[in-house]
């Protein structure tokens, strides 16, 4: 978590699973914490109990905790991947999916998206449709995910629906230990633990015979869940380095003040094992090839900061993979 904040921050603002907040909140001058710690205390997956009771108790539920910032400091001692924003604007992002070639290698970029707006996933879902459509009838399909540090699952499921089979894509486990199966049939993805159901023209089933993904050590929450969905097409590799470990899903709460608590709600079951593992909660999904060079660029800035290029010579090791597909 310390080595690198910027990539962090970038996480926090782009995790998945943030519920569908109403604007027309009632608005206040005096921050009020308490629902927040609340439905984490009633609903959250809380790694040591008897911490956050004292939470709870240093805090007098809440009453205590004067801003959005300490909020989301004692909620992600709870859970490493909830947090607290001051406005929910501040998760926002719009980049859309593209082509890009990089020595002669045709590769679709799958970048973070967070919108609550319709209209805007609308956009993102369809040119990952039209994306995927101008690729076949290839053989190979490379997708980056190497930068992808989460948002919303559903746009990038809902874009990728032409390459994942119809069924349970993964299910969620509530502190209960209760589960909610998460589907996708012929254009319908069913809600599950804060993440709503969503409804899309399917597009027409698209057949390669390696769909090559890469990730990487960005790669976080979101596109994590949209990986597990992924999985379950057998022709799909993971190549690169683990992933973040933000795999666990979020539902939002709205606070007085306009400020929005992220809570992380539920663990997760793959319905494909990944790596030999199936339940996962906060771990890494772990690729099924894992190169020399990790998949992003060092910045020239600075060491631990990367530039969101994909590195030349880990572009290097994809060309030799792709050849032995090819061979």
């Amino acid at each position: 978590m310390k080595r690198n904040l910027f990539r962090i921050i970038g996480i926090l603002l782009a995790c998945t699973g943030v519920m569908m907040l109403s604007a027309s909140q009632h608005i206040s001058s005096r921050f009020d914490a308490r629902p927040a710690i609340a439905a984490m205390t009633r609903r959250g997956i809380i790694n040591d109990r008897e911490s956050w009771q004292r939470i709870r108790k240093q805090t007098d539920n809440g009453r205590q905790i004067t801003s959005v910032t300490q909020l989301s400091r004692l909620l992600q001692r709870a859970n490493r991947h909830s947090f607290a924003v001051s406005s929910i604007k501040q998760v926002e992002h719009h980049q859309l999916p593209r082509l890009v070639r990089n020595q002669r290698l045709n590769i679709i970029n799958v970048p973070a998206f967070f919108s609550q707006q319709r209209p805007v996933q609308k956009r993102y879902w369809q040119r990952l449709q039209t994306l995927l459509k101008q690729a076949s009838p290839a053989s190979q399909l490379i997708l980056n995910f190497a930068g992808n540090t989460g948002g919303l699952a559903e746009p990038m499921i809902a874009g990728l629906a032409a390459i994942i089979p119809n069924g349970t894509l993964y299910t969620g486990l509530d502190n209960h230990d209760r589960t909610f199966p998460r589907t996708l049939h012929h254009g319908h993805l069913s809600n599950n633990l804060g993440q709503e159901a969503l409804t899309f023209q399917p597009p027409k089933p698209l057949h390669f015979k390696h769909i090559t993904v890469i990730v990487g050590e960005q790669t976080a929450s979101a596109a994590e869940i949209t990986l597990m969905a992924l999985k379950r097409n057998p022709h799909v590799t993971l190549v690169g380095h683990p992933t973040a470990g933000y795999t666990s899903l979020n539902s939002g709460v709205y606070l007085n003040t306009g400020a929005a608590a992220v809570l992380t709600v539920g663990t997760l079951k793959s319905t494909v094992k990944i790596h030999g593992q199936q339940f996962f909660n906060n771990q890494p999904l772990i690729p099924d090839v894992t190169t020399l060079y990790q998949p992003l660029a060092p910045a020239r800035t600075g060491h631990h900061q990367q530039s969101g290029q994909l590195d030349p010579d880990f572009i290097s090791e994809l060309q030799t993979i792709a050849r032995s597909h090819d061979s």
